[in-house]
């Protein structure tokens, strides 16, 4: 049976990138194995991506930095965000037969949430990009 996902080695190659590239990102928290220490295929778009906005001028400590911050506040409102769900489903106690129910219910949201946030710091970003290039228009 062929393991899913991607070990590092497979990582650095399909990105492209640099051992020490990828050991940045995956230090960062913005790439990160699962139990078996492989990675997901959009690990793959994050670090060209990464890359792209090294080849464009930002600098990598710049990024490496950004995207610790990042990764630390995300996880804290994703906590925030789990604990709220599990409010509104009513999971104090929970059953196994109740973690097999719950599963899909939350399997479900996570697109929703995602498409949410995702199109909300879209907005923020253009908009504060916006007004932070006009500020610097003589």
């Amino acid at each position: 049976m062929a393991q899913e996902g991607l070990s590092r080695a497979e990582l650095i190659e399909a990105s492209g990138l640099a051992a020490e590239q990828v050991d940045l990102a995956i230090d960062a928290g913005l790439v990160i194995p699962d139990d078996s220490g492989r990675f997901k295929e959009d690990a793959v778009t994050m670090l060209q991506a990464g890359s792209a906005l090294v080849a464009v001028g930002v600098s990598v400590p710049d990024l490496a930095a950004l995207a610790v911050r990042h990764a630390r506040n995300v996880e804290a409102v994703v906590d925030e965000a789990v604990d709220l769900f599990l409010d509104a489903m009513g999971t104090e106690e929970l059953t196994s037969n109740d973690l097999e129910n719950l599963t899909p219910l939350v399997e479900a949201l996570v697109p929703q949430v995602v498409a949410l946030v995702g199109e909300h710091f879209r907005r923020t970003l253009l908009s504060r990009a916006a007004v932070r290039l006009a500020e610097r228009v003589k």
